[in-house]
């Protein structure tokens, strides 16, 4: 008899730093979810890694004297001397500068150019570098970035833009018809309410400003954009359109993907509409939770 699968995620950590209590919270509710489900004799899969790719980690390689390259070689190295610390028990650590993960982008981006859902463009607005993200005036908090409430600087380049617009009534429609999908309730009602339901803008998804990224194929002065990038982690993981994809389709889709709240306008948003382009089922569930505050940070 076949057991039951259960596909486990946690977000994929960005590198330019020491990790800190809340990646290791992530880590840990995810690692004793996975273990729960086994000792229930599910068949389990779970994920974590690393986004090693952007303008953020360039900036810090270079201040610390050394390439990207070498950067992210010793922070994957101390993360998982990290984890093995902590006994977690992941079955795949997946770093974006793999060559399994760069394929995969590289045949996504085409694949989406192909069939209409990314177009180029010129891009202008307000950067913030930490959240590689870029805002509108009206998005900024008292001039500075909604999300971390760091500065901002005004950016303007040649971009390649996903169309959002094309999936917003079809992502609607699917949190209707799923109101579980993602929890805690709250989140949902954020995302519904200051995101779907005044209208998606189409999402910038290239660079010219930096190198250290997946080039476009097409395009090489262009830098696939880390969201796009990051994401399709979650597949690459797996084996999606690579030569052997048993394990795609033995565990796809995710059955739970847990993220801290930072990031669920990318996970509850962008990710479902990249999956939607591709005809692929969506994940079961995402929960995205909150932060472990220390003194008032």
């Amino acid at each position: 008899m076949n057991k039951e699968t259960f596909y486990i995620t946690t977000p994929i950590y960005y590198p330019s730093g020491k990790f800190h209590i809340g990646t290791a919270y992530t880590t840990v509710l995810a690692d004793t979810i996975n273990k729960y489900k086994k000792l229930r004799g599910y068949d389990t899969r779970f994920i974590t890694g690393l986004d090693e790719h952007g303008q953020k980690i360039e900036e810090v390689a270079k201040k610390l004297g050394k390439t990207p390259k070498e950067h992210v070689d010793k922070m994957a190295e101390d993360a998982k001397k990290l984890w093995k610390t902590m006994d977690i028990e992941y079955d795949d650590f997946i770093r974006t500068t793999e060559d399994r993960h760069i394929e995969l982008v590289e045949k996504v981006f085409d694949r989406l150019m192909e069939q209409g859902d990314i177009y180029k463009g010129e891009y202008e607005g307000w950067y913030c570098t930490p959240c590689e993200t870029y805002f509108t005036d009206t998005q900024l908090v008292d001039g500075k970035c909604p999300d971390c409430g760091r500065n901002v600087k005004k950016m303007k380049e040649e971009a390649y833009f996903f169309n959002m617009k094309k999936y917003t009534d079809r992502l609607i429609k699917f949190y209707e018809e799923n109101p579980n999908f993602i929890e805690p309730e709250a989140r949902k009602n954020e995302l519904f309410n200051n995101f779907l339901k005044p209208g998606l803008e189409d999402l910038c998804i290239t660079r010219t400003s930096f190198d250290w990224g997946i080039k476009v194929k097409k395009d090489p002065k262009h830098v696939i954009y880390v969201w796009l990038d990051a994401l399709l982690n979650y597949l690459s993981a797996l084996g999606y359109l690579s030569e052997d994809d048993s394990l795609f389709k033995k565990y796809w889709p995710p059955t739970l993907q847990i993220v801290g709240k930072d990031i669920i306008r990318f996970h509850g948003i962008y990710w479902p509409i990249f999956l939607m382009a591709l005809e692929l089922p969506l994940p079961k569930k995402i929960y995205s939770h909150g932060f472990i505050m220390m003194k008032d940070r």
